[in-house]
């Protein structure tokens, strides 16, 4: 595996400076995300934008465009994210209010974040990136509220490893980080609109047996 802090400065030189093509193909990408983790069923209204109902959101790996962007009449919009975005990335966050934190996941039960718990918690297209994924999860799952806060997931599978992406994704490798967590919702979308043998597995889950 590429050295870590190698890897982080890989990502930060791909987006460049997070306002060109590469961001905007990500955020057209987050249309599919979110039409598969249900957002758009739950907050959509056929603007583009997610009406959070006043609802609170941690997304944990949001990278430089986090689907935060997106959200509307919402509660402590929260992004925690490792790399060393340009300073554009922070401003843009700012101007939407925004709480940015650079932390990795695996670190996320150590953060002072606005909540301590939160009514939506996102993973999209993270685990491969992270160093412990099974943490990772865990650490998401620790932050989502009791009794009627969820967990969102979308996270392409059987994707062979690379440098900068290190592990192999499996649907029943994510539900076991799960175990604990009761399924609302599970697929495993083929999406040949991104490419011919794309599979991924999304998922809604909240606390308790």
């Amino acid at each position: 595996m590429t050295d870590w802090n190698e890897a982080q400065k890989h990502e930060a030189d791909y987006w460049g400076n997070c306002l060109g093509m590469t961001a905007w193909g990500e955020f057209c990408k987050q249309e599919m995300y979110a039409r598969e983790m249900g957002l758009w069923d739950a907050y959509g209204r056929g603007t583009g934008e997610l009406h959070m109902g006043q609802r609170s959101v941690l997304d944990v790996g949001g990278g430089p465009v986090s689907m935060t962007l997106r959200c509307v009449n919402v509660r402590y919009p929260t992004v925690v994210d490792p790399c060393p975005w340009p300073a554009s990335v922070a401003h843009r966050y700012v101007n939407y209010g925004v709480h940015f934190v650079r932390a990795v996941g695996e670190e996320l039960d150590k953060q002072e974040l606005a909540l301590t718990c939160y009514d939506e918690v996102w993973l999209y297209n993270v685990l491969q990136h992270v160093q412990d994924p099974a943490k990772v999860v865990a650490n998401a799952v620790a932050r989502v509220a009791e009794g009627h806060g969820v967990l969102r997931i979308f996270e392409w599978v059987h994707i062979p490893a690379d440098a900068c992406h290190p592990h192999v994704l499996t649907p029943e490798g994510i539900l076991n980080w799960l175990k604990g967590c009761r399924i609302e919702k599970v697929g495993i979308p083929r999406l040949q609109e991104f490419w011919s043998d794309a599979t991924a597995f999304t998922g809604v889950f909240s606390k308790g047996l």
